[in-house]
């Protein structure tokens, strides 16, 4: 088995090409990472110049090896998580294109390694074609995300454009508006509104027809579930 330092003065192999995409493995995982070479050497068209562990190896890999064009990363590692050791290669290192390698799919993680500089993510069961597509495309300036994972991110930039379109939206609403909106999302009557804020129910309905304005909804229950989708209701309930 490859110790780290012998694995980061990996030379050229006669079977690779000299203007193959160059890779940095870092995974704390021996077989793994010694794995994930064999299949990505596999091709002439592909060279791990370092396949390390993590942490400070990251650093003395650069500095001998020099930078590759993709660094597959793990995200679970010991000490510094490969979602840290992203963020810290990217601000030394912009040009360095991550791809977070790991048996972990949901959406945090991802959002995560896609905030800290990544610009793909693949779970470790795909397969070695897919692997190596990856590392190709990525190295020509490709995002790159699984099938899987690419619908999951999708769903939740949607999610957060809608709720900060929302939150404009509320934005809008003057303090006694919002007041009332959010005791519509505790599911209080007109009448109970009222009774609560020592006003006349023709005032209540006149704030509630002004919401339903602004957030652009037709009925009590809409405003509501809106609410509640922007936490406005549990403060209420406070």
């Amino acid at each position: 088995m490859l110790s780290a330092t012998d694995e980061t003065k990996n030379t050229t192999s006669p079977l690779v090409s000299r203007d193959a995409v160059k890779v940095m493995i870092v995974d704390d995982h021996p077989v793994f990472r010694e794995g994930l070479r064999q299949c990505l050497e596999a091709r002439r068209d592909i060279r791990v110049v370092a396949a390390i562990g993590g942490g400070d190896e990251v650093w003395e890999a650069l500095r001998t090896a020099g930078p590759p064009q993709v660094v597959l990363m793990d995200v679970e590692m010991p000490g510094q998580s490969g979602i840290e050791l992203t963020k810290a290669l990217h601000e030394k290192h912009p040009d360095l294109r991550v791809v977070m390698l790991t048996a972990f799919s949901d959406s945090e993680r991802v959002f995560s390694a896609l905030k800290a500089g990544a610009v793909g993510y693949l779970l470790k069961n795909v397969s070695p074609d897919e692997i190596r597509a990856t590392v190709r495309r990525v190295a020509a300036g490709e995002p790159m995300l699984s099938g899987e994972i690419a619908g999951r991110v999708l769903l939740e930039f949607e999610r957060e454009r809608a709720e900060a379109h929302f939150r404009e939206q509320l934005a809008g609403l003057t303090p006694r508006e919002e007041e009332i909106l959010k005791l519509l999302a505790t599911g209080d009557s007109n009448r109970e509104i009222a009774a609560r804020l020592f006003i006349s129910e023709q005032t209540v309905k006149n704030h509630v027809a002004a919401i339903f304005r602004k957030l652009r909804v037709n009925d009590r229950t809409k405003a509501a579930l809106l609410a509640v989708k922007l936490g406005l209701g549990a403060e209420a309930k406070r």
